[in-house]
């Protein structure tokens, strides 16, 4: 009767350890990534072998850069990377330019960033909003550096039209924007990326690779291949994980 009893639960515990593998071959362990804002990633967080992550204020010309460089090349870049490699690319989006004098036009930029990841557009705004940006200043070389003509103060309806561009729903966009709702957020990660930085931004922590700014020559075929070395030196310190 003991013998019986016992050959019975063996048999249940070699079906428990048979069906927690099938559940697990189904379900991978999430890697621990710690994302600040769903919405600005790219990539599957629970399966991604390769965290990425970009600080960023849209009022950098340094970030803009970079990011013109990345989306004029999106394709190559997810199938290169975000798919090829298996990474979570994230944006953290902050206004340390507001902060520091530097650009008034940062705030409403950072604040309409959070607002359109409420609507789960956060990628339609910023690429809207970056090439608005390019066309209408960066491409006539204002705003491209800190030594060039400033971007002037840009009425608010500026980041509506670029966000009504970018696929989102212009109501609720203005409505998110007036109420402040996105403020409170865009400040607690402003405020954690001042403490957090060495440096001013752009800042990438790739894996264990860390840089700070963007060299580029607002030439987007160019510019794309110093995205590149970055991207792959951050791959050699992850390749650990793999």
């Amino acid at each position: 009767m003991k013998k019986g009893i016992r050959i019975g639960l063996i048999v249940l515990f070699i079906g428990f350890l048979f069906a927690l593998a099938s559940y697990n071959s189904l379900h991978p362990a999430e890697q621990g990534y710690t994302v600040w804002n769903d919405a600005m990633t790219m990539g599957d967080k629970e399966t991604a072998k390769h965290h990425f992550i970009m600080y960023t204020d849209i009022f950098c010309p340094y970030c803009d850069k970079f990011s013109d460089a990345v989306t004029a090349n999106l394709d190559d870049f997810k199938e290169q990377y975000i798919d090829g490699q298996n990474i979570l690319f994230e944006i953290r989006v902050t206004d340390l330019n507001y902060l520091a004098g530097h650009s008034n036009n940062s705030l409403p930029a950072g604040e309409g960033a959070y607002c359109a990841a409420k609507q789960n557009n956060f990628w339609g705004y910023y690429h809207s909003l970056l090439d608005k940006l390019f066309e209408d200043y960066h491409s006539k070389g204002i705003g491209v550096d800190r030594n060039s003509e400033h971007i002037p103060d840009l009425n608010i309806t500026y980041f509506y039209d670029a966000a009504e561009k970018g696929g989102l729903n212009r109501e609720q966009f203005v409505s998110c924007m007036e109420k402040h709702e996105g403020k409170s957020e865009l400040d607690k990660n402003t405020t954690r990326t001042a403490n957090t930085l060495n440096g001013g931004v752009p800042y990438f922590v790739f894996d264990k690779f860390t840089y700070n700014g963007f060299m580029g020559e607002w030439n987007p075929t160019t510019d794309y291949i110093n995205v590149r070395i970055l991207m792959d030196a951050g791959l050699e310190t992850g390749k650990e994980k793999e």
